[in-house]
């Protein structure tokens, strides 16, 4: 099959990465709107977009590949704030995405990797080690799964928080993975999700949480996307945190720091560190 023509998820496809694709099928540049407003809702069947002509749908299911993950399980906590989601991709790949519901907000806990490989002990996702790198078009359908199921009242039939939302209000990279180890994926989902015509999150509504992965931090830094960058600490000395997070060794606490006191310095810069 010709390059040009394998099979994409659209979900990985930037905006102008979706213009482009409607102009080599000869199509009106709206129709990459319209297409996109269809993946907002979670919609990603071309069948299914119905304000497009037929002929479109039928070419655009041919070039869309089949990459929407299936809801295989779905855990509620006991507060009925929290709601585990374990997805399963085409590939097989399993991966734990978390929907946290309180007043006025509803936060995505999403994962940027299957499996990590820094080796945390006390994480029993770096312990069971690394399996691959999720896609751009992955990390944005955690999202998209978990705001269909709040509108369309899979999550609304359970007992919700007072004054919970209908829809996905925040978002944050802690799942399973290191964000900044998966930097390609996390920035293009970001841009995604941050998109005024597509999720429109506010940038302030989506932190991005490492362990402390310096080169990560400073390319955030220069990309100088405004997002809160989160620092999980674990421990205040060097010597416990060689033990807690290997990372440390190679970027030790004043290395970090430095690189923390830098990103905060940015015009656009917000952090906060955790113990956890």
């Amino acid at each position: 099959m010709p390059a040009q023509t394998v099979p994409v998820d659209p979900y990985a496809l930037t905006r102008d990465g979706l213009e482009a694709l409607v102009a080599e099928l000869d199509e009106p540049r709206y129709r990459a709107d319209q297409v996109h407003a269809w993946l907002v809702r979670g919609v990603d069947v071309p069948d299914e977009m119905t304000d497009l002509p037929k002929a479109l749908r039928a070419t655009l299911g041919e070039r869309f590949a089949p990459a929407r993950p299936e809801l295989v399980a779905h855990q509620v906590a006991d507060d009925g704030h929290t709601h585990k989601l374990l997805l399963r991709f085409p590939d097989g790949e399993a991966i734990e995405t978390v929907l946290m519901l309180y007043p006025r907000r509803a936060t995505v806990c999403i994962s940027t990797q299957a499996g990590c490989a820094l080796g945390c002990p006390f994480c029993a996702t770096g312990q069971a080690g690394f399996r691959r790198q999720l896609t751009a078009g992955e990390v944005v359908r955690q999202v998209v799964v978990a705001d269909a199921a709040l509108r369309s009242g899979i999550i609304a039939d359970e007992a919700l928080p007072e004054g919970a939302p209908d829809h996905v209000t925040n978002v944050v990279y802690m799942g399973m993975g290191e964000p900044l180890a998966n930097l390609p994926a996390t920035l293009a989902s970001v841009r995604w999700l941050h998109d005024p015509d597509g999720f429109n999150l506010s940038a302030r509504s989506i932190t991005v949480s490492t362990v402390g992965l310096v080169p990560g931090i400073r390319r955030l830094a220069e990309l100088g996307l405004p997002v809160t960058l989160a620092v999980s600490l674990h421990a205040a000395t060097d010597d416990l945190r060689d033990e807690l997070v290997p990372i440390n060794v190679t970027h030790p606490l004043a290395e970090l720091e430095q690189a923390v006191r830098d990103y905060r310095a940015r015009p656009t810069g917000g952090c906060r560190s955790s113990g956890a």
